[in-house]
């Protein structure tokens, strides 16, 4: 047999990444489609805390934040107790040449409590990448489940003009206001 001809494990490492690498890709979109069809509550079926332990820093390459915070809801006839619970990590792309600054992964709890003591609970979870545009405007993408924008799903915003850029997934309004609805 030639050395070039083919056979079963002549398939290249390259070869096997790639195809790896695309069939991750289709699942993510996969996924991110059929998510976006849902129309089930945005809220998860329990209240059980099950957020990940926070992520080393990456050899001093990214910094980690650690997050607990406390918060009143006023939800006209009832206030709320809100926590914040969760990690958040920041990573700066310092590169010359690079148009991508920095990307800033969320993995938070928001949980709200009712003076019956009964809670609600949203999860902001996902990555916000801030890049330059081929015009230099700074843009950040945000994908996942963001308080922030109020959406479960993707968005673009053109940070030097305020500008949403593009907008796919299903609109929430706020955290907030999707706990007052539930528990009051």
């Amino acid at each position: 047999m030639h050395p070039r001809s083919f056979s079963p494990s002549s398939f290249s490492r390259k070869g096997l990444a790639l195809r790896r690498t695309l069939l991750i890709a289709v699942a993510s979109v996969l996924l991110t489609v059929a998510s976006c069809d849902n129309t089930g509550p945005v809220s998860p079926l329990t209240d059980d805390l099950a957020l990940a332990n926070a992520p080393s820093d990456g050899n001093g390459n990214k910094l980690v934040f650690t997050v607990d915070e406390t918060f009143p809801v006023d939800c006209g006839d009832e206030e709320l107790v809100g926590n914040t619970v969760g990690w958040f990590q920041v990573r700066f792309f310092t590169q010359p040449g690079n148009r991508h600054l920095e990307l800033d992964v969320f993995h938070l709890a928001h949980i709200f409590t009712n003076s019956a003591g009964e809670t609600f609970t949203f999860r902001d979870v996902g990555p916000d990448s801030f890049y330059l545009d081929k015009a230099g405007n700074l843009i950040v993408a945000t994908t996942g489940r963001s308080t922030g924008s109020g959406v479960i799903g993707h968005v673009v915003t053109n940070l030097t003009t305020g500008e949403t850029i593009h907008v796919a997934g299903k609109e929430f309004g706020s955290a907030e206001a999707l706990a007052c609805e539930a528990l009051t």
